[in-house]
């Protein structure tokens, strides 16, 4: 394996830097791309295959810094630009001297939607991509819908990834000192004093080393030019996409949308993964045997995909969509997304906090919501270093600003695959309060494993008004004797910002949540 450093300049004169990894012989080869802000080593973030196991293939495989990081030169804008810079690195690729000119781009999160930016412009040499755990666009990465913040996601990812990349660049160029790193660490390890400033701007630690998380926290409007850059046009992309993310990745619904508008040729898998974890165990809840990626063979998985498109060879998974049913803890091929056969079940919200199919006659449910005590997140899609994912929900279950209702124990499986939404009926005495849900699987010996979540913003009011809560993508296989529950509250956090408004939330009937249920 030869290892080179190459540059090139994109069309405004930036020069940016990649590292090349290739074959010892004369080529011509196919180019795998990847593009990163995290840095370009041969394990760096966001690179899950195995690299010389690509190049042993034949594959020449190049990871480019992204502007404005690592040893690239201009301004980093995260996301927004990387359509054109995207387009450009795929045309150089193309016509390495070594280069047979076809192109594939690979790559996790922030090196997924740079593929979707970069396919969109429809550069010259682009054959196929595979985005892994990829946003929808920049606004999706900071906001859910509705404007409110993805806090535990955006300052995580601004305090312990940006803000140290960004110092490392400073010390390599003589601005920044190995001594200002390790104070900025030790005030940025302080996560919860972080999460807890308002208002949600005000991060001085990031004033200098990421200036655009407080515009970011100060333009909620979707429609802001702010946003305009980092925004994937589906309907230019024609190349076909393998896309995968895993059921506790908070861009979970961000990928499964990529999937269902470009369709085509396209492909879909789903495992039982967070953004960051993909072993067969995540936090105690232990998948199987088949459940991690090592055992999916995901450098395969590419080698078979990329093969194909870039090199003509035929495809030996044919499978459409691969979804991990977790309850089963295995593995099913399906024609498309989302499941043609899902039924739409509406399990209502009753007295003495029962769930079940029949409509209830009425009622009300009240909460307190407390910015100064908020519902605080355990587990879910959260980035964390611990505590995410499938948790036991029970630690909450003291909490009286936590609406309970669960169903009685099953007597026949009931799977749920497909897209979850509550519709409630909602009053707040609060200018604006918020509306948390929680999808939960609860088993027979106690345990409330925790599936899918979401949050919606509700204006104040005493008349109920009718809003949705979108829980998100989940598979599960509710067993017998096991039992479906719905959480609702006034704040996860810091999973998703805090409402500042103190008040009193009522639910009123009739509220529902709607499962696309599996005969």
């Amino acid at each position: 394996m030869i290892e080179t450093t190459e540059t090139m300049t994109t069309r405004d004169g930036v020069r940016l830097v990649a590292t090349a990894w290739r074959p010892d012989g004369p080529g011509p080869f196919p180019v795998l791309l990847s593009r990163t802000p995290y840095g370009r080593g041969l394990a760096g973030p966001g690179f899950h295959l195995d690299v010389p196991r690509l190049v042993a293939a034949g594959y020449a495989v190049v990871a480019q810094d992204v502007r404005g990081t690592g040893d690239s030169d201009g301004e980093f804008r995260f996301i927004s630009g990387e359509a054109r810079d995207g387009h450009d690195a795929v045309r150089w690729a193309a016509t390495l001297p070594w280069s047979d000119g076809n192109v594939g781009m690979y790559g996790d999160s922030y090196l997924a939607i740079t593929q979707l930016l970069a396919a969109q412009e429809r550069p010259e040499g682009l054959r196929a991509i595979a985005p892994h755990v990829s946003p929808a666009g920049l606004y999706e990465c900071v906001y859910q819908p509705g404007g409110v913040p993805n806090l535990n996601v955006i300052l995580t990812v601004s305090l312990m990834v940006l803000g140290p990349r960004e110092l490392d660049r400073r010390i390599a160029r003589g601005t920044a000192t190995p001594q200002d790193r390790q104070a900025y660490l030790a005030a940025a390890s302080r996560l919860g004093e972080l999460f807890d400033r308002l208002p949600l701007a005000d991060q001085p630690l990031l004033a200098d080393l990421v200036p655009f998380y407080s515009a970011w926290m100060d333009t909620p409007d979707p429609r802001a030019p702010l946003w305009r850059d980092g925004v994937v046009d589906h309907s230019r992309i024609d190349v076909p996409a393998l896309v995968s993310t895993g059921w506790y990745d908070y861009f979970l619904d961000a990928s499964i949308e990529h999937y269902t508008l470009l369709r085509g040729d396209s492909r879909l898998v789903v495992g039982p993964w967070t953004h960051f974890t993909h072993d067969r165990d995540i936090c105690g809840r232990d998948y199987g045997e088949h459940a991690s990626q090592d055992a999916v063979d995901w450098t395969g998985l590419h080698l078979d995909w990329f093969g194909h498109w870039l090199r003509g060879e035929p495809m030996r998974d044919q499978a459409k969509v691969r979804i991990f049913v977790m309850g089963d803890d295995a593995w099913r091929e399906e024609a498309d997304w989302p499941i043609a056969r899902a039924r739409r079940t509406a399990y209502h919200l009753g007295p003495g906090g029962t769930l079940s199919t029949t409509p209830g006659t009425g009622g009300s449910w009240k909460f307190v919501s407390d910015p100064g005590d908020p519902v605080p997140t355990v587990g879910g899609a959260v980035m964390a270093f611990d505590g995410f994912g499938p948790l036991d929900q029970r630690p909450l279950d003291q909490r009286a600003d936590v609406l309970r209702f669960v169903s009685e124990p099953l007597t026949r499986r009931v799977e749920v695959s497909g897209a979850v939404e509550l519709v409630a009926r909602v009053s707040t005495t609060a200018r604006s309060a918020d509306l948390t849900a929680k999808l939960i699987d609860v088993h027979p010996s106690g345990r409330a494993e925790l599936l899918t979540d979401g949050v919606a913003r509700v204006s104040g009011g005493t008349a109920p008004g009718e809003v949705t809560v979108r829980l998100g993508a989940t598979s599960n296989a509710f067993l017998p004797g096991h039992r479906i529950r719905i959480d609702l509250a006034g704040a996860n956090f810091p999973r998703f910002a805090r409402n500042p408004e103190k008040g009193t939330t009522t639910v009123h009937a009739p509220t529902y949540v709607v499962l696309p249920t599996i005969a």
